[in-house]
């Protein structure tokens, strides 16, 4: 992985260490791989207010070997506290896509809690591919 910023036309994906999580790393890095592409990835944990959002180990290793197998340059972003606006910043800065791990919620939870890609989805500045497991 590179500590380089992001380049314009980059693929950008949310990565956790859910299934759900690694789907979407795998559909990123094989469109990057495609397109000759590189993959931004931005942590998560959870869209929980209170649940911390931090790079694990093993979240970080995912990124790393994935990258390296499919022969792609690759840059883990720390996340910030708002891991959305975090994510739409990042597609307006020329992302080709943005690519998000999703699982299914129930309607009230997504009221409570809101939701990532809820907000990633209405106002990216690029097409947003959601990845369930």
């Amino acid at each position: 992985m590179t500590g380089e910023p992001p380049t314009t036309g980059d693929v950008v994906v949310a990565v956790t260490d859910r299934p759900e999580g690694a789907a979407a790393l795998a559909w990123a890095l094989e469109r990057a791989r495609s397109l000759g592409l590189g993959v931004q990835a931005v942590p998560l944990t959870s869209d929980a207010p209170s649940t911390p959002v931090h790079v694990s180990q093993e979240v970080r290793r995912t990124v790393e070997e994935g990258a390296r197998q499919a022969g792609v340059a690759a840059h883990l972003h720390h996340p910030d506290p708002d891991v959305a606006e975090q994510l739409i910043a990042l597609s307006a800065a020329g992302a080709d896509v943005v690519v998000l791990p999703v699982r299914k919620r129930s309607a009230t939870m997504k009221y409570l809690m809101g939701s990532i890609a809820q907000r990633v989805i209405g106002e990216a500045a690029c097409p947003v591919v959601t990845v369930r497991s």
